[in-house]
């Protein structure tokens, strides 16, 4: 009998019967260790003094030239360039699957933000949109890391955890949605329908927000059902992962069965942290994030300036951001639902401001009364806040926080983060003087066929490709944003 070969590589984020022990084992042990390096100073510290010592400290299986390559910026160059060119030969080869699985959820991640099947294409070209926004308005750092999903959904009201940091600020827990007969067949209904009305796309929503998803008791059920309509598991983010060991335990046993995600767990404090690691062993945590938050690792994990966070005191609150990131923890390009409240919210990430303190914009929102209601309000947000081409009477202006200059045979628009050059096109300074006045996208083609002899359809299409790319201000207005009503039931029509 042949036995089945085992490649070096293989994937964490599939079945992981398919995967040995000692396999698992490798990763989940340096994962550990890299968790306590970033959340721990004094860690840190001890490792860089005397590695192997430091090590024993975590009673890991674990040795200092598997950690090392990963620290290092050129060594973990290296490491990346062994990956692709298939040699084994150079690294421990732990350390080599520890990177491959880092590579690995980088490219699970992509794939979400790629964003599925849209049922709407109208939704799928609004979002593609705002993705090239946030690259030049938040900087590609910040703009990889979100994956602009097509829905939230809050099962609760507020949130018991208070984290001082919270970028949606979240209010002061008040109560639950709970999982009765009534509520079920509310959910299951609701969840068809957006699923028929916004498409497979939806598989990449999640159930939570300005809360914790651990607070609702029935947060279990809810996510089975998600997954039975959906055909996934929504990803599960919590700061409560160890408020019920016995509990948590169970939902990620429950959750590891249903598809390749990634959970995570908040990490508020190194006490914390401890007991996520007394609690659970490195194989049980192998696809958990523990995101370092605690106030010990501001220097290595950068929090956003936003929500209550923003509010902190202000000599603290400067520590705490990078001026080279963008200011905001919102992931969601679509609708933001609260099942307490019956409210809907059309919204996208943006850069944290006075006028968007919470780092995301909202261009609509509505209660809705049923699922069936709900789904004409979402219709109606599509057909009447989403913009998908300029039409004649827009005005057409250059977003505020872009500059730009001409540079040879281009001209360039710049960022605080990026900049970004097109082919010379005629004239470029006058349309860019334009696009800084205020006149619609009719005036500025007249104009411009009237002083500088530019074809108005060269203008029309420069326009719509900048606009595309996400250049041309679009910001709505906070007040234009407020709830509006849709009737429940359309009158007849005679």
């Amino acid at each position: 009998m042949v036995q089945k070969q085992v490649p070096p590589i293989q994937s964490i984020l599939g079945d992981l019967s398919e995967v040995s022990t000692e396999y698992i084992k490798q990763i989940s042990n340096i994962k550990r260790v890299l968790e306590r390096w970033v959340a721990d100073p004094k860690f840190a510290s001890a490792f860089e003094e005397h590695p192997e010592v430091a090590l024993a400290t975590l009673g890991l299986d674990v040795q200092a030239e598997e950690i090392l390559p990963l620290l290092i910026p050129e060594e973990a160059k290296l490491v990346n360039k062994a990956l692709k060119t298939g040699d084994m030969s150079q690294f421990p080869l732990s350390t080599l699957r520890y990177r491959a699985f880092s590579l690995e959820k980088l490219n699970h991640r992509k794939s979400i933000k790629k964003g599925g099947a849209f049922t709407n294409p109208n939704l799928a070209k609004w979002r593609k949109r705002q993705i090239n926004r946030c690259a030049t308005e938040l900087g590609m750092t910040k703009a990889e890391a979100i994956v602009h999903a097509p829905l939230s959904i809050e099962i609760s009201k507020g949130c018991t955890v208070g984290c001082w940091f919270c970028g949606v600020q979240a209010p002061k827990f008040d109560h639950n949605w709970p999982y009765t007969a009534e509520n079920a067949a509310l959910w299951k209904d609701m969840l068809v329908r957006l699923k028929q009305q916004l498409g497979d796309c939806i598989e990449h929503g999640f159930i939570y927000w300005a809360t914790d998803p651990l607070d609702n008791p029935d947060y279990e059920k809810f996510i089975h059902d998600f997954w039975k309509i959906t055909g996934t598991c929504p990803q599960t983010t919590t700061a409560l992962g160890v408020k019920d060991v016995e509990r948590t335990r169970r939902l990620l046993d429950f959750t590891r069965t249903l598809d390749e995600h990634v959970d995570r767990f908040s990490v508020l404090s190194l006490r914390m942290l401890q007991k996520i690691h007394d609690s659970f062993t490195p194989e049980e945590l192998i696809r958990v994030e523990c995101i370092p938050q605690n106030r010990e690792a501001k220097d290595r994990y950068l929090k956003s300036m936003s929500g209550r966070a923003r509010k902190y005191k202000e000599k603290k609150a400067a520590e705490l951001t990078d001026g080279n990131q963008g200011d905001t923890i919102a992931c969601v390009s679509g609708f933001l639902l609260n099942m307490i409240d019956k409210n809907v919210k059309l919204i996208t990430p943006c850069q944290t401001t006075d006028k968007w303190p919470l780092g995301y914009w909202v261009l609509a929102e509505a209660s809705f009364e049923s699922p069936a209601h709900l789904e004409r309000i979402i219709d109606d947000m599509i057909q009447n806040h989403i913009k998908v081409e300029l039409e004649l009477d827009d005005v057409v202006k250059l977003r505020k926080d872009l500059t730009w200059e001409v540079k040879g045979d281009k001209f360039l628009l710049k960022s605080k983060h990026l900049s970004i050059s097109y082919p010379f096109h005629k004239h470029p300074s006058s349309l860019m003087q334009l696009l800084q006045e205020g006149y619609t996208q009719m005036e500025i083609a007249a104009i411009r066929a009237r002083q500088d002899d530019v074809p108005m359809e060269e203008t029309f299409f420069l326009l719509n490709e900048l606009f595309l790319n996400g250049f041309i201000d679009e910001e709505p207005t906070p007040a234009g944003a407020l709830a509006y009503e849709l009737p429940l039931v359309e009158a007849a029509v005679v």
